[in-house]
C-alpha cells in the first residue's frame, strides 16, 4: 500500500494558501489558473524547489495563464486526475502509462536528464545494500531478506526491479522474508538500510548518486546490488532502463493549451543542473512491463474472471464465438435438410410401397389371367378328360341296373361296379379340384415344396388336357426342395409345355415327343423344355420375353413375359436358345436350392 505523508501534504497546502493570500490582488487574479500535479517522490517540499523553473518558464511563455504546482503522492495524484482538479500531470513513467489506460492522459514532452543516456533510457531501479553485507552479491541473494520499496505501484521504486528480480527466478511477493512498502520520500529507505533496519531497498536509479553528491550519505556506506554495466550511463542500475518522466495533458485539458505548453517546454533552455524537455518518448516498453508483471492496466490478468478472460483472449473468444455461431447455423441447416430429406424419403418410400402393391396386384391379376387363358385353351381337352370317368360311371351304373332288373343280385359284380363308380367319381373330382385350384385368384405364398412333385402334377394336368401330346419326362427319385409357390411353378411349366406343343403343331410334328429334362447344379435345379417345332428367327430372340410379343395369331404375348417375372421373383433365371440342329427351341429355367439351417 501507499503510506501518505499527511503532515507534509498539509504543510504544502497551507503554504500554497498563505502565498495566495499574500499575493497582490492584481497578481492573484492575473490570468487563468492552470494546475500542474507533480508526483512528490522526494517529499512535498522538494516539488516547489525542483519544479519551480518549469512553472516560472510557462508563466512567462504563456502570459494569459497562471501555472500552479501541486504536489501529490501517487494515490492522491490519481484521484486528482479522476476528479479533473488538475490540468497537467508530471509523474513517473509507470504511473503515466496507468493514467493513459484509465483516464486518457496524453504525453506532450519527456524530461531530458543530465543523468540519463537519453529521454528514452533514463529511469531504472537501483537495489541498495550495505557495503559490508557480503551475503548480497546477486539478485537471487535477496531470497529470505527484508526488502524495502516505495509502493506496489511505484515504477522506479518497485515495479522495474520486480521485473528483473522475477526474471532472475525470485518472486518478490513470495521469496522475500519481508517486503515492506514505506512510501515517499525515498531517502528514508536509504537511511533505513544504512541503519540496518532492512537488508535492501529499491529506489530509482541515480537517487543514491544524488544523495552522495548532496552529502546526505557517505559514499562508502552503501552500494548498488548486481549493477548492470550501461556504457555512458553515469549511475549504477540493477535493472534495464526505461523512458524518463513525461508531462501529460489530460482528457479535459484544452487542446490549444496543450499545444502552447508543449511548444514552450521544448523551447525552455536547460537548467543549471542540466535538465530540459524533449519530444515525448515511446512508452511501449513500460506497457510491456505491466503486461509481463500483470499489474497496472493488466492487473485483470491475475484474476480469472469473465471480464479478465474477455480482455485477455477477446480475439480467440471472438473466433470461438464465430465458430460456434457457424456450427449452430450449420447444425440447424443440417437438421432442416435431414428432416426434409427424411420427409421426402418417407414420401418416396410410401409411393414406392404403393407402386409395389399396385404392381403386385397387377402381377397377380396377370398371373390369374394367364392361368385362365391356359385353361381356356385346354378347355376342350379338359372336357374330354372329364368325359372318360363320367362315361365309365354311366356304363357301370347301367350295367348294375340291368343286373338288378334281371334279378341277378350276386354281391361281387355289384360291389365291383360300385367300387369302380367311386373310383371314377374320385378321378373326376380330382380333375375338377386341380382345375379349380389352378384357376383360383389367390395371393402368392412361398413355401418349401418338392419340385419334382409339382412338375409331375403340371405334366399330368397337361397330358390330361392334351392326350395326343407326348411328354418325355424321367426325373429320377432325387429329392429336390425349393422355396416357391407351387401354383406359379405349375403355371410356368404349363406355359412352356403349351408353347412347345403349339410350335410342333405349327411345324406339323405334333406327335414328336416334348423333352423335359431335370438337372442338378451346384446351387440350383435346372428344368428344360425342348421341342422340335419351327424355331424362331434371330431377330425374334431379342423380343421373346417382351410383353405382348407373340408369334401366334391368337396369342396374347404374356405367357413368357409373366413366366420370366415369376422365375426371377423366386431368385432364378429363365432363358431360351435354338437347338443345335436348328429344329425347334429349348427353354429352361433354374431355381435355387432351399437352404436349411446348419447345412454345409
Amino acid at each position: 500500500m501507499i503510506f501518505l505523508r499527511p503532515l507534509c501534504r498539509l504543510g504544502a497546502v497551507l503554504l500554497g494558501a498563505f502565498l495566495f493570500v499574500l499575493l497582490p490582488a492584481s497578481d492573484a487574479h492575473a490570468g487563468t489558473p492552470v494546475r500542474i500535479g507533480v508526483l512528490a517522490y522526494k517529499g512535498a517540499e522538494a516539488v516547489q524547489e525542483d519544479w519551480s523553473h518549469v512553472r516560472n518558464w510557462l508563466t512567462d511563455a504563456i502570459p494569459d495563464h497562471r501555472f500552479i504546482l501541486l504536489d501529490f503522492d501517487q494515490a492522491g495524484l490519481t484521484r486528482a486526475v479522476h476528479d479533473q482538479s488538475i490540468d497537467f500531470v508530471i509523474t513517473s513513467s509507470g504511473h503515466y502509462v496507468a493514467l493513459e489506460h484509465s483516464d486518457g492522459a496524453s504525453r506532450i514532452a519527456t524530461i531530458a536528464s543530465p543523468w540519463a543516456l537519453s529521454p528514452a533510457q533514463s529511469i531504472g531501479s537501483a537495489i541498495v545494500v550495505r557495503n559490508e553485507d557480503a551475503r548480497l552479491q546477486a539478485l537471487t541473494d535477496l531470497a529470505g531478506k527484508h526488502v524495502l520499496a516505495v509502493a506496489p505501484d511505484a515504477f522506479g521504486g518497485f515495479q522495474i526491479a520486480a521485473r528483473d528480480v522475477r526474471q532472475a527466478g525470485i518472486d518478490p511477493e513470495q521469496d522475500f522474508a519481508q517486503l515492506e512498502f514505506s512510501g515517499f520520500p525515498l531517502q528514508n529507505m536509504v537511511h533505513a538500510v544504512r541503519a540496518g533496519r532492512a537488508d535492501a531497498a529499491i529506489i530509482r536509479t541515480c537517487m543514491l548518486e544524488q544523495m552522495i553528491s548532496n552529502g546526505e550519505i557517505d559514499a562508502s556506506a552503501l552500494r548498488v546490488l548486481a549493477p548492470i554495466a550501461v556504457q555512458g550511463f553515469r549511475c549504477q542500475t540493477s535493472s534495464r532502463l526505461y523512458p524518463d518522466w513525461p508531462i501529460a495533458a489530460l482528457r479535459h485539458t484544452p487542446a490549444q493549451l496543450s499545444k502552447q505548453v508543449a511548444i514552450a517546454l521544448l523551447r525552455m533552455p536547460a537548467t543549471a543542473q542540466g535538465y530540459s524537455w524533449a519530444v515525448a518518448a515511446d512508452y511501449q516498453v513500460v506497457d510491456t512491463l505491466f503486461r509481463e508483471l500483470k499489474i497496472g492496466p493488466y492487473a485483470y490478468l491475475r484474476q480469472w474472471t469473465f471480464e479478465g478472460l474477455l480482455r485477455l483472449y477477446w480475439g480467440w473468444l471472438l473466433l470461438i464465438l464465430a465458430v460456434l455461431v457457424i456450427w449452430a447455423v450449420h447444425t440447424v441447416r443440417v437438421e432442416y435438410l435431414v428432416s426434409r430429406r427424411t420427409r421426402d424419403l418417407r414420401t418416396a418410400q410410401e409411393q414406392q410401397r404403393l407402386m409395389a402393391e399396385q404392381a403386385r396386384v397387377h402381377q397377380s391379376t396377370l398371373d390369374h389371367t394367364a392361368r385362365l387363358a391356359i385353361l381356356g385353351e385346354m378347355a376342350s381337352a379338359i372336357a374330354h378328360e372329364l368325359n372318360q370317368p363320367l362315361a365309365a360311371i354311366g356304363n357301370f351304373a347301367r350295367g348294375m341296373a340291368r343286373r338288378i332288373a334281371a334279378d341277378r343280385l350276386e354281391p361281387a359284380p355289384l360291389l365291383d361296379g360300385a367300387s369302380e363308380i367311386v373310383t371314377q367319381s374320385e378321378r373326376a373330382a380330382s380333375i375338377i379340384r386341380s382345375i379349380r385350384t389352378f384357376a383360383q385368384k389367390t395371393a402368392s405364398e412361398q413355401k418349401s415344396v418338392d419340385l419334382i412333385t409339382v412338375l409331375e402334377q403340371a405334366i399330368t394336368l397337361f397330358s390330361g388336357a392334351h392326350p395326343h401330346a407326348q411328354v418325355s419326362w424321367q426325373p429320377g427319385a432325387v429329392p429336390a426342395t425349393v422355396m416357391a409357390d407351387p401354383l406359379q411353378i405349375q403355371q410356368v411349366m404349363l406355359n412352356l409345355l403349351k408353347n412347345a406343343l403349339d410350335a410342333q403343331q405349327a411345324a406339323g410334328r405334333v406327335h414328336e415327343p416334348i423333352e423335359v429334362q431335370f438337372r442338378i447344379d451346384a446351387s440350383s435345379y435346372c428344368i428344360s423344355v425342348r421341342d422340335c417345332g419351327c424355331g424362331l428367327a434371330p431377330e425374334q430372340f431379342t423380343r421373346l420375353f417382351e410383353p405382348f410379343f407373340t408369334t401366334k395369331p391368337e396369342g396374347l404375348g404374356l405367357g413368357l413375359s409373366l413366366s420370366k417375372g415369376i422365375i426371377e421373383s423366386l431368385g432364378g433365371t429363365l432363358a431360351a436358345a435354338a437347338n443345335d440342329d436348328n429344329a425347334g427351341l429349348t427353354v429352361w429355367f433354374s431355381l435355387p436350392k432351399e437352404e436349411f439351417p446348419g447345412a454345409v
